[in-house]
C-alpha cells in the first residue's frame, strides 16, 4: 500500500510540472504530426480544393519519392510555420529563394494536418521584404501545388507551388475561371481549357494534335532589355504572348513562339501587328514546359487575327474531299494547309522504333517525306506505334495516306498526315477485339510478342485492368496485396505503373521462358525498374534480374501462366516497375 501510495504521488506530480522547454514547430522532419486524421474533401480544382487529409492522402497514393504530374488546390488554415535552426519563425524565407513552409488543417489544429513545404508567394512569386501580408498562424490559405511523398511525408514538392489565396486576398497565377470549348475550330478552347488540357501532360510532353484557342492579348513578351515583341524580326518569325476570355491576367494562358495567319512566318510588312487587346484565334499543340502550360514552340500559328484570317488550319475536311495525286504532283502543287490530297507509295527510309511516323513514300514518279503520321484525321487516338503493331506498317509496305503540302527548311513534306490503308492490311474502323477499347495489339517476331503501354488502350491516368493480344495471350493487371491499383499514364512516358505488390499475370497457350521489361528513363536519382524483391511465379519464383536502369527481366521460366509480383516489404512505398514495352518470349 506504500509503494502504490509514492506512485499515486509521483503520477500526480508530474501533471504540475511545466515543460522546460516551449514546443517545437514542426518542421519537415517526416513523422504524423497528425497527418491522415479527419474526413477527405474536396477533389483539388479551385472550385473545389482538397482539404488537407485529401491532399495527404492523394500524395501518399503516389508511392515515396514520386510528384503527382498536375498541380492542385488545397485549402486549410495555417497550424504551424516552420522555424530556422535557431528556432526563429520563417514567416518566409528572405534569402534567395522567397519561400515559406508550414502546416494547415480543416481547422487550424495539428488533427489532419498536411505540410505545405517550400511555397512561393501571392501571385507564384517570391516572397520577399515588403512583399504584402505576412503569414501567420490562423491565416486561412489556399494553396496551388504539385503533390509528393517525401519518404514517409506527404507535402507538396518544393518550389512547384505557390500561396494562391491568403484570407480571401488573390493575385492569381493559377488556373482561374471556366473552361469552355472542346479545342475545334468551331468551339475553341478558351484560356482556362487550354491550360487544363495542357496541365493532363507530363512535363516535357507535347499533345499528339494541333488545338484551336481563343483569347484577347493580355501582354506581349519583351526581349531581355523590355522591348515589346510584337514579333520576332529575326531568323524564326514567330511572337510570344499571352491571352485570357477577357483580355485581363485572371486565367491568362502563354501562346509561344506562335506563328502568323496561314502558318506563315511574322516578317517586315507581314501585315497586323499584335497589339494588346486584339481577339485571336491560336491553332497550335500543347506542352507542359516544366510547370506551366502553353504552345508547343513553333508547332502554333496564328489562325485569326481580330476576325481576318489566311487560313493554314486543319479544319475538318472529309477524307471524300482529297484529291488522288502522284508524288510528283503533290510535289508541284502549290504550299497550302486547306488543300488535302490523297497519295500511294512505298515506304522507304523508316527507322527501327520510330514513335512518330516519319519516313518517305515513293511512287514511279518520286519520293516525298512524310511528317508524322497519324491514325485518324486531325490528331491521333493511337500514337504511330499503333499503326505499326496494328497495320504492319514497315519498310516496303505499299501505303496510302491523305494530308497536305508543306514544307520545312525548303524541304516538300506531307503534313497534317492520316492513315488511310495498307496494301494487304485493314482500313481504319476494322479489326477490333481484345478486352479493352483498341481491339488486339503486339507485335509477333519468331518465338515471341512485344506490346508497348501505348497500345493497351487504357486511359490516360486511368486504371490498368487487362488486355489480350493478337495471338491470344492474355495479361492482367491486379492490385495485389498494395494499398494502389496498376494505372496507366501516357504522354512522352507511356507505361503502365506497378506499384508495391502489384501483380501482372500473363496466360499464354503455350510455355512461357522468358519476360522482358523496358521502363521509362530515370527521373534524376529516382529510377523506375522494380523493387529488388520482384519477382515472376509461373510454379516456382524467378527473381528479378535488373539488366540496366531502363530493363529488366525474368528468365528460365516454363508455365503457360506467369505472374509477377512487385513485391515489397510493406502495402506502399518501395519503387514502381513502369511498364514501358513489355516482351513475352515462348518455347519452341
Amino acid at each position: 500500500m506504500m509503494a502504490m501510495a509514492i506512485s499515486a504521488l509521483t503520477f500526480t506530480a508530474c501533471e504540475d510540472v511545466p515543460e522546460p522547454y516551449p514546443t517545437p514547430t514542426p518542421t519537415n522532419n517526416g513523422g504524423n504530426n497528425g497527418q491522415g486524421e479527419g474526413t477527405a474533401t474536396g477533389d483539388g480544382t479551385l472550385e473545389n480544393p482538397f482539404n488537407s487529409v485529401a491532399a495527404a492522402k492523394a500524395a501518399k497514393e503516389l508511392g515515396s519519392g514520386n510528384v503527382s504530374e498536375q498541380m492542385y488546390y488545397i485549402k486549410g488554415k495555417v497550424v504551424s510555420i516552420a522555424t530556422d535552426r535557431n528556432g526563429n519563425v520563417l514567416n518566409f524565407d528572405q534569402g534567395t529563394y522567397g519561400n515559406a513552409s508550414f502546416y494547415i488543417s480543416d481547422d487550424g489544429t495539428e488533427t489532419g494536418q498536411f505540410y505545405c513545404y517550400r511555397v512561393l508567394y501571392l501571385g507564384n512569386k517570391k516572397w520577399t521584404q515588403g512583399a504584402g501580408d505576412i503569414l501567420k498562424v490562423g491565416d486561412e490559405v489556399i494553396v496551388c501545388a504539385k503533390l509528393t511523398l517525401y519518404n514517409t511525408t506527404p507535402e507538396t514538392q518544393q518550389n512547384e507551388g505557390f500561396l494562391y489565396s491568403l484570407n480571401g486576398k488573390s493575385e492569381g497565377g493559377g488556373t482561374e475561371g471556366v473552361a469552355t470549348g472542346d479545342g475545334s475550330l468551331e468551339n475553341p478552347f478558351n484560356s482556362v481549357a487550354a491550360t487544363n488540357e495542357a496541365k493532363k501532360l507530363a512535363s516535357g510532353a507535347v499533345s499528339n494534335k494541333a488545338y484551336y484557342i481563343k483569347g484577347k492579348v493580355v501582354s506581349i513578351a519583351t526581349d531581355k532589355n523590355g522591348n515589346v515583341l510584337n514579333f520576332d524580326q529575326g531568323t524564326y518569325g514567330n511572337a510570344s504572348f499571352y491571352i485570357s476570355d477577357d483580355g485581363t491576367e485572371t486565367g491568362q494562358f502563354y501562346c509561344y513562339r506562335v506563328l502568323y495567319l496561314g502558318n506563315k512566318k511574322w516578317a517586315q510588312g507581314a501585315g497586323d501587328i499584335l497589339k494588346v487587346g486584339d481577339e485571336v484565334i491560336v491553332c497550335a499543340k500543347l506542352t507542359m514546359y516544366n510547370t506551366t502550360p502553353e504552345t508547343q514552340q513553333n508547332e502554333g500559328y496564328l489562325y485569326s487575327l481580330n476576325g481576318k484570317t489566311e487560313g493554314g488550319g486543319g479544319g475538318d475536311t472529309p477524307a471524300a474531299d482529297a484529291k488522288a495525286v502522284t508524288v510528283a504532283e503533290f510535289n508541284a502543287a502549290a504550299e497550302s494547309n486547306d488543300v488535302w490530297y490523297q497519295l500511294t507509295g512505298t515506304v522507304k527510309n523508316l527507322k527501327d522504333g520510330d514513335k512518330y511516323g516519319n519516313f518517305d513514300l515513293e511512287d514511279a514518279t518520286g519520293s516525298v517525306y512524310v511528317y508524322g503520321l497519324l491514325s485518324e484525321k486531325g490528331g491521333a487516338k493511337q500514337q504511330f506505334q499503333d499503326l505499326v503493331a496494328a497495320k504492319g506498317i514497315t519498310n516496303g509496305c505499299t501505303l496510302t495516306i491523305i494530308g497536305t503540302r508543306g514544307s520545312y527548311n525548303d524541304k516538300i513534306e506531307v503534313t497534317n498526315a492520316y492513315f488511310v490503308s495498307i496494301e494487304g492490311g485493314d482500313t481504319p474502323g476494322g479489326g477490333g477485339g481484345g478486352d479493352t477499347p483498341g481491339g488486339q495489339g503486339g507485335e509477333v517476331s519468331g518465338a515471341s510478342i512485344s506490346i508497348a503501354a501505348a497500345d493497351f488502350g487504357f486511359e490516360d491516368k486511368g486504371a490498368a485492368t487487362q488486355k489480350t493480344l493478337s495471338d491470344g495471350t492474355k495479361i492482367v493487371f491486379d492490385k495485389g496485396e498494395g494499398s494502389t491499383a496498376p494505372a496507366y499514364y501516357g504522354g512522352s512516358y507511356a507505361s503502365v505503373r506497378i506499384y508495391a505488390k502489384n501483380t501482372v499475370t500473363i496466360t499464354a497457350s503455350k510455355k512461357i521462358v522468358k519476360i522482358e521489361i523496358e521502363t521509362t528513363d530515370p527521373s534524376g536519382s529516382t529510377k523506375y525498374n522494380g523493387n529488388d524483391m520482384a519477382y515472376a511465379d509461373g510454379g516456382s519464383k524467378v527473381s528479378i534480374k535488373k539488366e540496366s536502369d531502363t530493363k529488366v527481366s525474368f528468365s528460365n521460366l516454363s508455365a503457360s501462366t506467369v505472374k509477377i509480383v512487385n513485391d515489397h516489404s510493406e502495402a506502399k512505398g518501395g519503387t514502381q516497375l513502369r511498364i514501358k514495352t513489355l516482351t513475352i518470349t515462348y518455347a519452341e
